[in-house]
């Protein structure tokens, strides 16, 4: 059987981290010899739990140190890793994995793909001299994985002749969650940086509540950099008791499952893993209509969910009021919502996945 090596940055609990989950979780059930390199452990408290028929190996042990160095470390190790092991294949994710795995197999006999899982504008730049760079980089791999015709249309003719685009499995705990009859409550999860744009949806909601005080509650999961920001934005507009941030949680099902309403505010997205939850959920959804086109790919009709434009505050507030009161409206998306999600079922995709690693390896 084959041996593949999978790479990505770390396993936090994040969408790509989910996907790559689920990919050597399934390899490795098939009996196929999975190694999984990161480049430093983080914990089992707020990683992945990872088969123990998986392989793992760590380049570093910290993320401590210059960043050069580091980058330059990675790139020996995964070097050397690679030759020692001799996989069939090796497989990335991510932007600066996917360029430290193929600095580091150059003149490496191995059969290299690479998965670009956000939109590439931000993961490789704009500038022409950056495309350029990059498309003569990625001319290095044997295939490339997309998620959207828009990521694919990045890069040049040869690197989308070999490539294939595969949307993203979704485990079966989504599909076989049954929805609450008490639904309460609007929610979203993502990092809390800038990308996800976590301003946007408490400035509708704020204006929002203005004309209704009784108006559902706010919750937002995850973690980052940017939640002593949101904090203030909340107290500064008398929010404590309406929007609640909630760190990271392991029961999404259960939370998107028991939510009334389910807003994706990003600026820029790959295929937005969690969209594509709370639809197998049957959670009404709202999303804006980001690069590099995702949620565009998801929602197909307003039966599906309502897609606003990026930044504007005005639309997404007039899309919550227009579902969230609508007993009808919410019960009709929640219906079409998880139809929609059964063309990205888990087993499916991860299917998809092992017949374009067999091709190309």
């Amino acid at each position: 059987m084959k041996k593949i090596i999978c790479y990505i940055d770390i396993m936090d609990r994040t969408g790509a981290q989910r996907v790559m989950k689920n990919i050597v979780t399934y390899l490795g059930d098939k009996n196929y010899n999975v190694i999984l390199v990161n480049d430093f452990d983080i914990g089992r408290k707020d990683s992945f739990d990872i088969s123990n028929k998986v392989k793992r190996v760590f380049l570093r042990k910290n993320n401590c140190g210059n960043v050069f160095i580091k980058n330059i470390e990675r790139i020996i190790r995964l070097r050397k890793l690679v030759k020692r092991e001799k996989p069939d294949i090796i497989l990335s994710f991510l932007g600066r994995p996917n360029v430290r795995m193929l600095i580091a197999t150059l003149g490496v006999n191995v059969k290299k793909i690479v998965s670009v899982r956000n939109d590439p504008n931000y993961e490789y730049g704009k500038g022409k001299l950056k495309k350029v760079l990059i498309n003569l980089l990625f001319e290095q791999a044997d295939g490339c994985v997309f998620q959207t015709d828009d990521a694919k249309n990045y890069f040049n003719k040869k690197i989308q002749y070999n490539s294939k685009i595969i949307l993203n499995p979704v485990d079966p705990i989504f599909f076989e969650s049954k929805r609450s009859e008490n639904c309460k409550g609007i929610v979203t999860f993502g990092r809390l940086d800038k990308q996800k744009n976590h301003r946007l949806l408490i400035r509708a909601y704020a204006n929002l509540l203005k004309k209704d005080k009784k108006l559902e509650e706010l919750y937002i999961y995850g973690d980052g950099e940017l939640r002593d920001e949101l904090e203030k934005i909340i107290e500064r507009k008398n929010l404590k008791n309406k929007v609640h941030l909630l760190g990271n949680v392991k029961d999404v099902a259960k939370i998107l499952s028991s939510s009334k309403l389910f807003v994706l505010s990003s600026d820029f997205e790959g295929l937005p893993n969690v969209l594509m939850e709370a639809m197998a959920c049957g959670t009404p959804v709202i999303s804006t209509d980001c690069p590099c086109g995702g949620p565009r790919m998801l929602i197909t009709n307003e039966n599906e969910g309502i897609l606003v434009g990026c930044n504007d505050s005005e639309g997404l507030e007039v899309a919550i009021k227009k579902l969230i009161y609508d007993k009808s409206a919410l019960e009709e998306m929640s219906v079409a919502t998880r139809n929609r999600a059964k063309s990205f079922e888990s087993l499916k995709i991860l299917k998809e996945w092992e017949e374009y690693l067999n091709l190309i390896g």
